[in-house]
């Protein structure tokens, strides 16, 4: 059976991937000239367990030990591979709710390696790091924005093992490979411009130069280009998709090279409105939103009109927010990426199901933290496609991932389109 899955970021080729594992007959389509190229290529790489809802955290712990043997994953490929550096994921609150407890005693009971840790612990622990709390996130033409709002944050988790992939596009072209490697084809340069039902199992996919795939399935994976994929196969969900314009800043890391300093940890500072880690061998530092509510949505109705280049509001408020926290921090020259995030307007989760187009399924909504789950995420894509052109109702019946590695599964279903808004944290950090 012919799969063709649209988009060559990550979800889309590990996706594919698996799929050729079961034995389909796999062609990934995508607008640009090499796969990882889009927005997967500006992700941070950030792999981490936390997560407001227990199936993720799973996902997350199962995903964290496939980048921890990545070479393994791949299989071989004749090339150097992405690489995992683990120096910790330190998450800083400004209170440990029940949104904490839950996950918490989740990362308890399947294994994650962490510790909870006071603000005292802290400074112990990362004596570079500021512990006062500036919750709620205010904008830095705030009058109180430098005026701490209590002595100190609530408490932090620090996972261990977690960290970064260093080159999300190198990741993405290794799993390029491996796939090809199990028979996937690649139509790169080729954008998707109609979608056509042929016949009954059958779609005729037509791209800019003019050429036609024929497939019997389709995989939407195309990222912030998904809601317009949807549009041109006539689907509607039930859930939202909308492209999200993100920017990330870099400056010099005050660490570098100090003598005796410990690897600097990812920073996840959801009590100022953050999150950061370092760059370049540790040189530098790169800073993003963790989207707290005082920060605008820059949402954009066509994906391919976004600026490419940082801009002084976003970097004002992410650096001037780093160097309260780390006050050893300068500003450098103006430094930076900005890309797009695909985002499920209502909780930030993603989609991945099928959709009411029968033949038809969708991997969209990643809300720019499923880089480190993409290679589960493409497990379950495979597993939903096979049972639905299997027969089974995944509606009525959904998926059961097994999750090997660690020993967990979950239940498929809690990422379905029909799934109503979970109850999450509405932003990247899910």
């Amino acid at each position: 059976m012919r799969v063709a899955v649209i988009g060559a970021g990550i979800i889309g080729c590990s996706s594919a991937l698996e799929l050729t594992r079961k034995g389909f007959e796999v062609t990934v389509l995508d607008r640009l000239g090499e796969a990882g190229h889009g927005t997967t290529g500006a992700s941070c790489g950030i792999v981490r367990r936390f997560y407001s809802r227990p199936e993720m955290i799973s996902v997350a712990h199962e995903a964290a030990s496939i980048w921890a043997a990545w070479p393994e994953h791949v299989g071989p490929i004749g090339e150097e591979t992405a690489v995992f550096h683990r120096p910790g994921v330190l998450f800083l609150f400004p209170r440990l709710d029940e949104t904490v407890e839950r996950a918490v005693a989740h990362m308890t009971k399947i294994g994650v390696r962490f510790a909870l840790l006071s603000a005292a612990q802290v400074r112990e622990r990362f004596p570079y790091l500021d512990t006062a709390s500036y919750f709620p996130a205010k904008l830095p033409d705030d009058p109180a924005f430098l005026a701490p709002s209590s002595p100190e944050i609530g408490g932090a988790i620090f996972e261990e093992d977690s960290g970064y992939v260093v080159s999300p596009g190198l990741a993405t072209h290794n799993v390029r490979l491996a796939a090809e490697r199990e028979g996937v084809r690649f139509r790169l340069n080729r954008e998707v411009v109609e979608i056509r039902k042929a016949a009954p199992g059958r779609f005729d996919v037509v791209t800019r130069p003019g050429e036609v795939l024929e497939a019997e399935a389709l995989l939407n994976a195309a990222g912030p280009h998904s809601a317009r994929v949807n549009d041109l196969a006539g689907v509607r969900l039930p859930l939202t998709t909308r492209a999200l314009r993100r920017e990330v800043h870099a400056v010099p890391n005050p660490l570098w090279q100090e003598p005796g300093a410990d690897p600097l940890p990812v920073v996840g500072d959801l009590d100022g409105g953050i999150y950061f880690r370092p760059e370049t061998g540790g040189k530098d530092l790169i800073v993003g939103s963790s989207d707290p509510e005082c920060d605008p949505k820059e949402w954009l109705d066509d994906p391919d009109n976004c600026e490419g280049r940082v801009t002084d509001p976003y970097r004002e408020r992410q650096c001037l927010r780093l160097m309260r926290r780390f006050p050893r921090v300068r500003l450098g020259p103006r430094r930076g990426i900005a890309s797009l995030y695909d985002v499920t307007v209502e909780d930030w989760y993603p989609i991945v199901d099928r959709t009411d187009l029968p033949g038809y399924y969708v991997a969209i909504g990643t809300s720019g933290s499923s880089f480190k789950t993409a290679p589960v995420l493409g497990r379950l894509v495979a597993e939903i496609v096979q049972a639905c052109e299997g027969g089974r109702d995944t509606d009525r019946d959904p998926v059961r991932l097994e999750l090997p590695r660690t020993g967990q599964s979950v239940d498929g279903g809690f990422l379905s389109r029909r799934r109503g808004p979970a109850a999450t944290t509405g932003t990247v950090i899910g």
